[in-house]
């Protein structure tokens, strides 16, 4: 439901383990789910990741080592200063950290072509009011867990100023910054975010416990995980692209790991493209679930639970878009789109499941959408074109504004109106010869269907049960209720193909042009969007 200016995220995700999916699939799906591996996105992603970013190893012999101890701090190195509970690492080279302050910081500071690495080998560094470690200057820095380490850093909930920097992170980084190793990192943020970089911000392995009071994960120009396990709870978005200077920027990109996230506003958002490519990836809680100006999916094992729209393709950076009565004016927008060409899609959304500013393209994969059960919301809700051309589709959801696919799909698509159905009421499709091409248990109540798969073919019949109920569906052309008309209680036969937004029982189209007309108040209060902080 929420829209905004100019977002590009990229996030390509990941090889990340999937925690508690509600919804249930038949492993009976049958046919092929298209082009896996068909290109999705303009973006070079060869070389997001370098060497040394995947490299967790170090010379003990040759690092430096410090040893954290209030007032008591001591290293072997010249390129380190110590003054009270202040360490300043000057110089390029690899630094072992271990031993606890209970309230002090690590500073890196060193000239802008020297690449620091920190070491965090049993590290637990508490800071009242700034970052635990600071980067304020160098090319960039990569913070390594040590095999079998257990590390802690901690904001004890204010931030006061110690040069013209706006430090607001457990991490803080004006310089890239790289987080990868073999052991174990705590971050909990009580105010403010738990790591930024004000340029690139990769992981690449490690396990992270992430507890922030905004931000989880934030990158100015992107946030790049190449794998890793997170668990992140956050009071705005668990991983958060932005950038306002530059619209190619502020983009998220996921090639592998597993990630769960609990966040208040959105799951994943970014100013630019986002892109998912493999692993599995849960959202077990969001205002938004998966948000950027684009978004590309073309593999993993992904979930998403929200309370406004799964995902979301608009433009615009971080605002809030107008939530409950009312609705919004959604007019198509350059760049906006959501492609979905693999992987497996499970959405449970309170808002629309799928919402974009611009176009929807299904080529692949499979695809599952619990959408909203008031009817100012849909399955899908897009301002240009909605086209399938492989993979599997099955939505559910309320009939007051429901979408189709449209003319320029090359895959039968049926939406169809049924009884109201309670909610884990099992719906399922099945071929004029019995054979089940697809079923599926809902996670909310629904009154509308859509289905498609690449079974369904023009001049067949098929037959959709949902509960006790069964429709007949003769696929006289290659869109059944496209036009104005959903099959079934109170629908009827297609008029024809061009996609548009449907009223319930079948009356005219709304905005079949292809353009969104605003959305009715729908008499419920969706609430007011959390606050956002760039």
């Amino acid at each position: 439901m929420r829209k905004r200016k100019n977002l590009i995220v990229i996030l390509m995700v990941l090889s990340v383990s999937l925690a508690g999916c509600n919804s249930k699939t038949s492993n009976s799906v049958s046919g092929s789910s298209s082009a896996n591996t068909s290109e999705v996105s303009t973006m070079d992603t060869s070389d997001m990741f370098s060497d040394r970013d995947m490299e967790t190893g170090y010379d003990e012999a040759t690092s430096a080592a410090i040893t954290l101890s209030d007032n008591g701090s001591s290293s072997d190195s010249s390129a380190v200063q110590i003054e009270e509970n202040t360490i300043t690492i000057t110089d390029e080279g690899t630094y072992i950290l271990s031993g606890t302050f209970t309230d002090g910081m690590v500073i890196v500071e060193a000239e802008d072509t020297d690449k620091v690495q920190l070491v965090l080998k049993g590290a637990d560094i508490t800071n009242a009011d700034s970052a635990a470690i600071y980067v304020r200057s160098a090319d960039k820095v990569f913070v390594t867990t040590a095999e079998g380490s257990e590390n802690v850093l901690t904001n004890g909930g204010n931030y006061t100023a110690i040069d013209e920097n706006n430090i607001d992170a457990v991490i803080f980084s004006k310089s890239d910054l790289t987080l990868n190793g073999e052991g174990t990192l705590k971050i909990t943020a009580k105010e403010g975010h738990g790591v930024v970089s004000k340029d690139d911000l990769v992981l690449t392995s490690g396990t992270y416990e992430i507890e922030a009071a905004s931000h989880g994960l934030s990158g100015k120009d992107s946030v790049r995980i190449g794998g890793g396990t997170y668990d992140i709870t956050a009071g705005k978005d668990g991983i958060h692209g932005s950038n306002t200077d530059d619209t190619s920027l502020g983009y998220v990109y996921i090639k592998d790991g597993t990630i769960h996230i609990q966040a208040e506003d959105d799951g994943i958002h970014a100013d630019s493209a986002l892109l998912i490519e493999g692993g599995t990836v849960e959202i077990a809680e969001s205002y938004e679930g998966l948000e950027g100006l684009s978004i590309d999916i073309s593999g993993g094992e992904i979930t998403v639970e929200s309370s406004d729209d799964g995902l979301n393709a608009a433009g615009g950076n971080d605002s809030s878009g107008v939530g409950g009565q009312g609705g919004d004016q959604f007019v198509a927008e350059e760049g906006a789109y959501i492609h979905i060409s693999g992987g497996t899609l499970h959405v449970n959304a309170s808002g629309d499941g799928i919402d974009s500013n611009g176009d929807v393209e299904i080529s692949g994969g499979e695809t599952y959408v619990s959408g909203s059960i008031n009817n100012g919301n849909g399955i899908m809700d897009y301002a240009g074109e909605a086209t399938i051309t492989g993979g599997v589709f099955v939505g559910t959801g309320s009939s007051g504004m429901a979408q189709n696919f449209g003319e320029n799909s090359t895959q039968g698509s049926m939406m169809v109106t049924v009884d109201t159905q309670s909610a884990g009421t099992e719906l399922s499709l099945t071929d004029a010869d019995g054979n089940e091409l697809v079923s599926w248990e809902p996670d909310k109540e629904y009154s509308c269907v859509i289905l498609s798969t690449p079974d369904i073919t023009k001049g067949e019949s098929y037959t959709v049960t949902a509960g006790e109920s069964t429709q007949e569906i003769n696929m006289d052309s290659l869109i059944y209720g496209s036009s104005g008309t959903q099959g079934g209680p109170g629908g009827g036969n297609p008029g024809g193909n061009a996609p548009g937004k449907t009223t319930p029982g079948g009356n005219a189209p709304e905005g079949g042009n292809g353009e969104k007309n605003q959305k009715p108040g729908n008499g419920q209060d969706m609430g007011t969007p959390p606050d956002r902080q760039q």
